[in-house]
């Protein structure tokens, strides 16, 4: 596994002051790594009941078989996956794309990734995607579950080291939550549509609080065309959003 050193960036003074929450973050995930694909599976404490579990899992064949149809449409050499986890989507991007670049700030989710995936394809990097700088340029950027870990305050210079990161002609596309209190564990407090943080809990009880921004496609979108993006974001019954995000200059 490739560990690239930090590298200088763009991020706003203003964004200064959520530098611990983030850490916290980076910790969260790498403590939840053994447990984080419960919440994917619906089972333990992420079991909703049948009802919930149902219309989750529908909404997860209709994101899956969007990325799969994207991929299967552009056919990208190469792809950027940011905040690749434990490989839930790397696993549908691997075979699909000549060449990825896995990147987390956890090796413990990236272990397993690896171990899920098993492609000759993969390489990954260890790196705090809010001080990773990319080195060469992709035909996507792909992205699952980590623009709502995204600050307000750092959403610009996010998108900044997207574009720097696509290929002329390249596209950025992503999956994510929506609001729904069922997507998140039974023992989790009701996260707050509009707060951008949440308490977030593990099996052994202990508490986190990380970055959650429930972005809506159409408030999503116009944010985007103001950094110079177009965007078609499409939304499932309950649970996710997902679309593709295109630079217009």
């Amino acid at each position: 596994m490739m560990k690239e050193p930090p590298a200088r960036h763009d991020t706003p003074p203003a964004a200064a002051p959520d530098r611990q929450l983030l850490a916290g973050q980076i910790a969260y995930y790498r403590a939840r790594a053994a447990e984080y694909d419960a919440w994917w599976f619906r089972t333990g404490r992420f079991d909703r009941g049948a009802a919930n579990n149902a219309a989750w899992r529908a909404d997860v064949a209709i994101v899956e078989r969007a990325v799969v149809d994207m991929l299967a449409a552009t056919r990208p050499s190469g792809v950027l996956e940011l905040a690749c986890g434990t490989g839930l989507f790397t696993r549908h991007l691997a075979p699909r794309a000549d060449h990825v670049t896995a990147i987390d700030a956890a090796p413990e989710v990236i272990a397993i990734n690896r171990r899920r995936v098993a492609a000759p394809n993969v390489r990954y990097v260890e790196a705090d995607l809010f001080e990773w700088q990319p080195q060469q340029q992709y035909d996507c950027v792909f992205m699952s579950f980590w623009l709502s870990h995204v600050p307000p305050a750092r959403f610009a210079s996010f998108w900044k080291t997207v574009r720097r990161a696509l290929a002329p002609g390249g596209f950025a596309y992503l999956v994510d939550s929506a609001h729904d209190p069922t997507s998140t564990a039974a023992n989790h407090p009701t996260p707050d549509r509009d707060a951008g943080v949440v308490t977030r809990k593990l099996d052994d009880g202990r508490e986190f609080r990380v970055v959650k921004v429930f972005h809506e496609p159409a408030p999503l979108a116009a944010s985007l065309e103001a950094l110079g993006f177009t965007a078609r974001i499409g939304k499932t019954p309950r649970y996710f959003i997902y679309g593709d995000v295109r630079a217009t200059g």
